[in-house]
């Protein structure tokens, strides 16, 4: 995610998803993996002189860590290192999962498009089915998987389904089922965006 989009009306509607997801499922913290991709900032032409805008401007608007601060009984975490190189970003991701032992919590995916293609042409934007395999499986049992999409190419009504059913069919091998991937959107406040939830299931 670029801190450029940070604030936005889309952050609304994600945090008020994953805020009542947490009430709803009991969930005492939450990891957003933030695929972090910082923004060069242009200037500001003040009577024709060029002004750097202020450090302090910049961190007061658009500082990704701030979402931190929310209350609401629930402990956040932002992965928000530069995400540069997919195998160690995916590595440390795996790693924080795995350190958060007796706390039932949500898994965040926040990339600034969602998951790759299904021509398998991916870039910094999207999060591989195969990263997204090696998360499912990192989790505890009770944890809950939430996973941000924006609209795709393909821009009609249905394109919520179509990219449910490629989260679903990512998942497929490990028993998941298109009925587990369940769905929040606000189409009133931002129609281009849905987020994808699942809860890992208790061993048997």
């Amino acid at each position: 995610m670029k801190d450029l989009w940070y604030g936005d009306k889309r952050d609304l509607v994600k945090w008020a998803t994953l805020v009542s997801l947490a009430q709803e499922f009991n969930s005492k913290h939450v990891l957003q993996v933030l695929y972090y991709q910082s923004t060069v900032w242009g200037k500001v032409e003040i009577d024709k002189k060029q002004v750097e805008i202020p450090g302090s401007v910049i961190q007061h608007f658009r500082d990704v860590r701030q979402i931190q601060n929310l209350s609401f009984g629930v402990t956040v975490e932002t992965l928000a290192e530069p995400f540069d190189d997919r195998f160690e970003y995916l590595q440390k991701t795996l790693a924080v999962i795995r350190g958060r032992k007796d706390c039932r919590g949500i898994v965040f995916l926040d990339p600034d498009t969602g998951l790759e293609p299904t021509s398998g042409r991916y870039d910094h934007t999207h999060v591989c089915a195969k990263e997204l395999s090696e998360i499912w499986k990192a989790l505890n049992p009770r944890d809950l998987l939430v996973f941000y999409q924006h609209e795709d190419n393909r821009r009609n009504e249905e394109w919520k389904n179509r990219k449910r059913l490629q989260f679903a069919s990512a998942l497929a091998d490990q028993g998941v089922s298109e009925t587990d991937v369940k769905i929040a959107h606000a189409p009133e406040i931002a129609r281009d965006v849905a987020f994808y939830f699942i809860q890992k299931r208790s061993a048997a």
